[in-house]
């Protein structure tokens, strides 16, 4: 037997494919022969499914890493979420980031831009009943259309909370990042201008256009800024169906006192 296992280990040492290390370091032949079959194993280049290959989206890749700096801008501000803390939160490696975006600045510029463009969308969907009203005489109260879009600006405001925490954190430091925002929405003030320019035939007042957007703004976007302090205190939590829908008509009938029949 001990003759027949020095056979085989020198066999497998005139093997010249049998790794040198492990002809010359293994002192048992079952010892070399484990080493050889793991070192050929580890050379050979062993076939992946295609369902198992690792795939890479860049555009999820890339809205993984807004919807994570969206979230951390608001919770601590530009300067307190690194770019490692977004990557961590999206769950990709630390320099996608700034494979993506180049830098930080560059980062909170495209977050903007994108809460931005997104309000854009909503304020139209939510002005839209309005415009209705202006274009037919037929479309019903003028009241209604209000309601509609004090109703979808603010369920905008509730879906995407990050909006308000974020300009308010603009409000503190001076909103310099906002002016570079590329895209901002007219959709309001440019309602409420048309509506300005049909009131003496639809037998309303002459009203300051500005007066009105600060009117819908104050009573929608401020409350949300102020849900722990001034409104808690108020017992009026705007996530409440019931309230909501009690706020919604009030911010609609101080609007139609500005701008309403004569």
């Amino acid at each position: 037997m001990q003759t027949a296992r020095s056979a085989r280990g020198q066999e497998l040492s005139r093997d010249r494919t049998f790794p040198e290390e492990c002809r010359s370091a293994a002192p048992c032949v079952y010892s070399r022969l484990a080493c050889w079959v793991f070192s050929k194993l580890s050379c050979e280049q062993m076939p992946v499914a295609a369902d198992q290959r690792p795939t890479r989206d860049p555009e999820r890749s890339r809205a993984a890493i807004l919807d994570a700096a969206e979230e951390l801008f608001a919770d601590r501000g530009f300067e307190g979420a690194s770019l490692a803390d977004i990557a961590a939160a999206a769950g990709l490696s630390r320099g996608t980031p700034s494979y993506f975006f180049n830098s930080k600045e560059m980062l909170y510029a495209a977050v903007l831009d994108r809460l931005f463009a997104e309000r854009g969308i909503a304020t139209a969907r939510a002005f839209a009943p309005l415009r209705r009203w202006l274009e037919d005489t037929e479309a019903g109260s003028l009241r209604t259309a209000l309601v509609d879009a004090v109703s979808g600006y603010t369920a905008f405001l509730l879906e995407r909370p990050s909006f308000a925490r974020l300009i308010q954190r603009e409000e503190l430091s001076g909103g310099r990042r906002l002016e570079s925002v590329r895209g901002r929405s007219t959709v309001m003030a440019d309602t409420f201008s048309a509506l300005r320019a049909v009131a003496p035939r639809r037998g309303l007042r002459e009203f300051v256009v500005e007066d009105a957007v600060l009117v819908f703004v104050s009573l929608t976007f401020s409350p949300l800024t102020q849900r722990s302090t001034f409104m808690a205190s108020l017992k009026r939590d705007l996530a409440e169906r019931r309230i909501r829908g009690r706020h919604i008509e009030l911010v609609a009938d101080q609007l139609l006192c500005l701008v309403g029949e004569r």
